[in-house]
């Protein structure tokens, strides 16, 4: 009786204390700190392995590993929050993190940087890789005037402030001035949209920023009607393809595939039995699907239309000219 109540408090003091230390506990170090020989603490370690709930399938039991020496306890989810985070998708959120500290756009440069900090260190072990992914990603880089309208409409909506914007619209080649109200910001097949009143024509309208020829602070506050919800203007407005739409077939090897994660565009995916992918886009222009399909390098490539594989030797000409 006395061996199984020692070996219980064992038991109740390893998990806790490996799950605490993500990169670990080496095996030596944590059978000396239970008092137990290497042997034993194996066992211990075996046994914990086939712990879960009575209804649970294995997926539900504790993950115990040992890896190069060392012991990982990761709990189940019914325990605690969800799984530690593979390799690819803490490169996904490193390069999010680190685009928008870089673009200027986010004006929340403290939080991103401590963000950052968190994330790494929820990595553990895997950081290094995560970090070595991100490095070797190429991230396109944001065009300064759309930046920086950003920023500003990214504010003008959080406080309600009026903006005046001179818009250049897809079928005119002149610009028109219009006061808006700005609602919101959403990004959509590549592109920023900011969502909002516009006084000219009486309606919420979408525009497109990059399209923005100058904006300014007209000065005056709005109420934006208590019933608007951005999201589902976003699903209903924008998820169809305008009539100027082209859609580009786009090839992702099995790397290519596990970096995107869950983080598709829009678009149709096939998925293939050697975990490689195609994704058919409907998008205005090529601009941004030749920058997202260029962060993978070799990994993927466009399939067609020409129009859209000339687009892309185009944008690789230009970035290696740049490199030059």
């Amino acid at each position: 009786m006395r061996d199984v109540a020692q070996r219980l408090r064992r038991l109740l003091f390893i998990v806790p204390y490996v799950a605490k230390h993500p990169e670990g506990v080496a095996v030596d170090q944590l059978a000396k700190l239970i008092g137990a020989e290497r042997d034993e603490l194996l066992a211990d370690l075996d046994l914990l392995s086939q712990v879960g709930p009575p209804d649970g399938d294995p997926g539900e039991y504790l993950l115990v590993s040992v890896e190069e020496g060392r012991v990982f306890v990761d709990l189940a989810h019914r325990l605690t929050r969800p799984l530690r985070l593979t390799p690819a998708e803490g490169c996904s959120l490193l390069l999010g993190i680190r685009t928008l500290r870089e673009s200027g756009i986010a004006p929340f440069d403290a939080a991103m940087q401590s963000a950052e900090k968190k994330l790494l260190s929820a990595l553990g072990r895997d950081a290094n890789e995560a970090q070595s992914l991100a490095t070797s990603t190429v991230v396109a880089e944001p065009d300064a005037a759309v930046a920086t309208h950003l920023r500003t409409l990214v504010t003008s909506a959080r406080q309600r402030q009026r903006v005046e914007i001179d818009y250049v619209s897809a079928s005119r080649h002149q610009s028109e001035h219009r006061p808006i109200d700005p609602y919101g910001i959403v990004h959509h097949a590549g592109e920023w949209y900011v969502v909002g009143y516009c006084h000219n024509r009486g309606d919420v309208r979408t525009f497109r920023i990059d399209r923005i020829a100058s904006l300014k602070l007209a000065g005056e506050r709005f109420d934006r009607p208590a019933d608007f919800d951005l999201e589902a203007y976003r699903r209903e407005r924008l998820y169809v393809p305008s009539a100027d739409a082209v859609t580009i077939n786009v090839h992702l090897d099995s790397l290519a595939v596990t970096r995107v994660g869950a983080a598709w565009p829009v678009g149709e995916v096939t998925m293939n039995d050697d975990g490689s992918a195609e994704i058919l886009i409907d998008s205005e222009g090529l601009e941004w699907v030749t920058g997202w399909v260029l962060q993978f390098g070799r990994h993927a490539w466009i399939v067609g239309p020409d129009e859209a594989r000339a687009a892309m030797r185009d944008r690789i000409a230009r970035v290696r000219s740049l490199a030059s």
